[in-house]
């Protein structure tokens, strides 16, 4: 196929629309493969007495904690220190897809370039989700069991969207750094398309 290869990788925080998205995007491109990062990390979680592995411990709005107090730099550095165990993974899989020539796409909360291969980000098709308006991203994930998760209310995660916020900003300026092109999913049916589109542009 010319163009990139077919291997997807959806990045955004909760409520932001990757599951939905990922799915229409997998079905209008014949992608066969879909694949949720919160499973991944499931996966994972039952060795986290392992050393490299017990950041995964705690859930990711409450990993902050390993390193003091509730602050933004603490924030960060708890949300990098699981996605470098969870990308890891990530990559293997990526890699794995690349190597196959088999369409995959990967939707993951823990989106961060610089801790993925260069040369796998150069031949996959990443693309990053986030809402600019807090009081829709609010509403969209109270709503998210109505449409995706049925059996895990929204209300849990919304209290958390502040901390949530900052791993936003944080994977948005790796996107500006490694040119990762951003969605802003304020309106759904139209975010949706366009992201089709750009996908299905750089596949060729």
């Amino acid at each position: 196929m010319p163009g990139k290869s077919p291997t997807i990788l959806i990045g955004g925080i909760p409520g932001v629309g990757k599951s939905s998205i990922s799915g229409y995007i997998a079905s209008n491109t014949g992608i066969d493969i879909v694949l949720s990062g919160d499973y991944l990390r499931e996966f994972i979680r039952p060795f986290s007495d392992f050393d490299s592995f017990n950041v995964l411990k705690s859930s990711v709005y409450e990993s902050w904690s390993m390193f003091g107090e509730k602050t933004r730099e603490n924030i960060e550095r708890g949300f990098l220190s699981q996605a470098e165990v969870i990308n890891r993974g990530v990559s293997a899989i990526l890699r794995r897809s690349l190597d196959n020539g088999e369409p995959l796409i990967v939707e993951s909360l823990y989106f961060v370039p610089s801790q993925l291969d260069s040369e796998i980000l150069d031949e996959i098709l990443p693309v990053y989700l986030f809402i600019s308006d807090r009081t829709l991203h609010e509403k969209r994930l109270n709503e998210r069991q109505e449409f995706t998760h049925f059996k895990s209310p929204g209300q849990r995660l919304s209290r958390q969207l502040d901390v949530y916020r900052v791993m936003m900003d944080y994977s948005l300026r790796e996107c500006k750094k490694f040119n990762v092109a951003t969605f802003d999913n304020i309106d759904y049916l139209n975010t949706r398309e366009r992201i089709l589109k750009h996908i299905k542009e750089k596949m060729g």
